[in-house]
């Protein structure tokens, strides 16, 4: 079964929604970017969500409350500890040019696992030898479509037919597959590749601005396709 992770959390009510939602996985940036947030802005966003989720009385739902991933590129150590020191981060996603030396030293540092992402259509070299480099230094693998002017959120989708070839590449870790998946395409990604986890960010905006109608009924179709695939099994 798919989960689900959105990226790009700037506001309070969107990660109250979230929750209410129960999406398991929340991003926050802490690279330059229009969602680009700091640790005392993403902290304090934490604190108010989790504030919300108390006085609508659903203290016992904060036991499900979404899973913080942290978005990077190309940190050093004292970058992560600045936003490690504030905010509670579950995973750290490294979208950059990291080596695999320096992904094993941020799962050993902090305790958390580390998702390394990969750029789709970056060039001639070898995914499968690039994939074979990581495997002992990462928990999952985070594809995207290659921009060599931006590391993620461009909203573009990768040519889904390598998704099979990917996800026999990286087992058994994890497959996360992100890049302009929408509500209009999620259904077909969903029933054809049926990743283990989903990225989404500008997918889910109006104006460049998380929309709660698309959210939800994001959110409602994926629900679907589980519902689906349960009453199959």
């Amino acid at each position: 079964m798919t989960s689900l992770k959105i990226c790009g959390i700037k506001d309070s009510d969107t990660l109250v929604l979230l929750q209410q939602l129960s999406v398991e996985y929340v991003g926050f940036v802490f690279t330059e970017s229009k969602r680009q947030v700091t640790a005392e802005q993403a902290r304090t966003l934490i604190e108010e969500a989790r504030g919300i989720v108390k006085l609508n009385q659903l203290e016992s739902k904060l036991e499900t409350f979404p899973r913080l991933v942290g978005v990077f590129v190309n940190p050093d150590l004292p970058d992560l500890d600045d936003v490690f020191n504030q905010v509670p981060l579950d995973v750290f996603q490294l979208h950059g040019q990291e080596t695999p030396e320096f992904c094993q030293m941020v799962q050993t540092r902090y305790g958390k696992p580390v998702w390394k992402a990969i750029g789709i259509g970056a060039g001639s070299d070898s995914i499968s030898e690039r994939l074979t480099s990581y495997k002992n230094s990462v928990q999952a693998y985070l594809f995207d479509t290659h921009d060599q002017n931006q590391a993620g959120g461009t909203g573009k989708k990768f040519i889904w037919t390598h998704i099979p070839d990917l996800q026999r590449m990286t087992a058994p870790l994890p497959a996360i597959i992100a890049g302009g998946i929408s509500i209009e395409n999620v259904e077909t990604l969903l029933r054809e590749y049926a990743p283990n986890l989903i990225d989404l960010s500008s997918g889910v905006e109006t104006d460049g601005v998380k929309d709660a109608s698309k959210i939800i009924e994001l959110v409602e179709r994926v629900k679907q396709h589980v519902a689906s695939y349960k009453r199959t099994k």
